[in-house]
């Protein structure tokens, strides 16, 4: 990449009835202090007024929609968004989270300062819809970043940052079983090939609300779909090498999750029985913090 040329970011942000949050989305990228950057919007044929809300930031040229002809969910979308992406690299995000102004700026710098980099992240918080932190996450450690993705997706679909050379390689799985896990399965994918970098620095957020896909997943569906990618990575000669040590670490941690979403529907008996079944799978989640924190809310359901 020429450093004298201006990064050009790529942002892509599927939607599907996102009409109350998706305007504060796109204000806070057209807020960027860094201005070389296109907006993809996917809209996956919302119902609601999605696309009225945004024909005014279409008519300016703020932003390109393409729209599907029926909701083929966030892997799709997001696939199609990178295949019509131009930039340098590529940033995901959903169309209820928000970019903080310095966002790019620090990633343009990133670029420039790391050009061996062709994958890195920034940190992200959870805040409310007045914008007031609700969390602040911890992230782990990147001296070994296949163990520190295999303990859970702390990516997530924020501040990830994709050279052109990878979204044009890559795509999400949109099989049905791994719709809930499909970020978290990219990701792995990725780390498998490409070292991770970090901006060491919070210029994101995630919107709490009751409406987060996260809160409205079928945890059965879930259930398949963690075993599903169990026998794909297992099944894949590559991925099976890179994460020998870790496929059963993965496989506890999926049903970990599946605890989490458990314990958010107040679906506590269900809570336990993925919970023991993550220690059956793998004995060392004994040991873990994550493993506390929900065993905490499952009993005294805090």
């Amino acid at each position: 990449m020429n450093n004298d040329k201006p990064v050009k970011f790529s942002v892509v942000i599927p939607t599907y009835n996102r009409e109350k949050f998706i305007v504060e989305t796109l204000n806070t990228v057209l807020r960027q202090k860094y201005s070389h950057y296109e907006i993809i919007v996917v809209d996956n044929c919302s119902t609601d007024n999605t696309e009225d809300v945004l024909q005014p930031f279409i008519q300016s040229g703020k932003v390109q929609l393409i729209k599907l002809d029926r909701n083929y969910e966030r892997s799709r979308a997001r696939n199609i968004g990178m295949e019509n992406a131009t930039g340098d690299f590529l940033i995901l995000l959903d169309s209820d989270d928000f970019m903080y102004p310095n966002n790019l700026t620090d990633a343009a710098a990133f670029v420039k300062n790391n050009p061996d980099f062709k994958f890195f992240h920034n940190l992200y918080e959870l805040v409310d819809s007045d914008g007031k932190v609700v969390r602040r996450y911890k992230f782990p450690s990147l001296k070994n970043q296949i163990k520190a993705i295999a303990s859970g997706n702390f990516l997530s679909c924020n501040g990830n940052f994709i050279h052109r050379d990878i979204y044009q390689k890559y795509r999400f799985d949109d099989d049905r079983p791994l719709i809930g896990l499909e970020d978290w399965e990219f990701w792995m994918r990725i780390l498998a090939d490409y070292k991770l970098g970090r901006i060491p620095k919070i210029n994101g957020a995630i919107q709490q609300h009751d409406n987060r896909s996260v809160y409205t997943q079928d945890i059965s569906a879930l259930e398949k779909g963690s075993n599903s990618l169990i026998e794909k990575f297992s099944s894949d000669p590559h991925l099976s090498d890179v994460y020998a040590k870790y496929l059963s670490w993965i496989h506890a941690n999926c049903y970990l999750y599946l605890a989490v979403m458990a314990n958010d529907g107040k679906l506590y008996d269900e809570a336990k029985k993925h919970l023991k079944k993550a220690i059956e799978i793998d004995h060392r989640v004994i040991f873990s913090l994550r493993l506390a924190r929900i065993v905490r809310k499952t009993v005294f359901k805090l």
